[in-house]
């Protein structure tokens, strides 16, 4: 095989990873607020989007690694995997880059859009066992565009 034909199944890949986030975006991002269901997700869990991220990274890597190494074959093809670990690298990739709009964006949505669940504000006041998730996470994400 020439180094172009492999250059062209690499492009092929890509496009197919490419296919992949065009296609799962709406799943990421059903509001069409990017990154808004991993920041609330990194809200709820305590941790940051690069760990959220870096999870779902992890969770393929661990199964590509028992295929190279132990030659086992999980429930997804290694190919599959592959494409996975290349799409949320792009989505780290553009979080890295975009983070503060994505912040600010998101919190646009949430501020406008949503309402508080105990129909008054909650405020940095109130205990956090008793504050609505909605707020929570308006004041986890205003932490974040400091």
């Amino acid at each position: 095989m020439r180094v172009e034909e492999m250059s062209d199944r690499v492009a092929k890949f890509f496009e197919e990873a490419n296919e992949l986030q065009w296609r799962k975006n709406a799943d990421y991002h059903p509001d069409r607020i990017a990154m808004l269901e991993i920041m609330r997700t990194a809200c709820e869990s305590g941790i940051t989007v690069e760990q959220d991220l870096w999870g779902r990274i992890r969770k393929q890597m661990s199964a590509l690694r028992r295929f190279v190494i132990d030659g086992h074959t999980e429930s997804e093809p290694p190919r599959s995997r592959m494409i996975d670990v290349t799409v949320y690298m792009g989505m780290l990739a553009f979080w890295i880059s975009d983070r503060d709009e994505c912040i600010n964006d998101a919190f646009m949505f949430q501020n406008t859009l949503t309402f508080c669940e105990h129909r008054i504000h909650c405020n940095r006041t109130t205990i956090a066992e008793r504050m609505c998730d909605r707020c929570m996470f308006l004041f986890w994400l205003e932490d974040r565009a400091r």
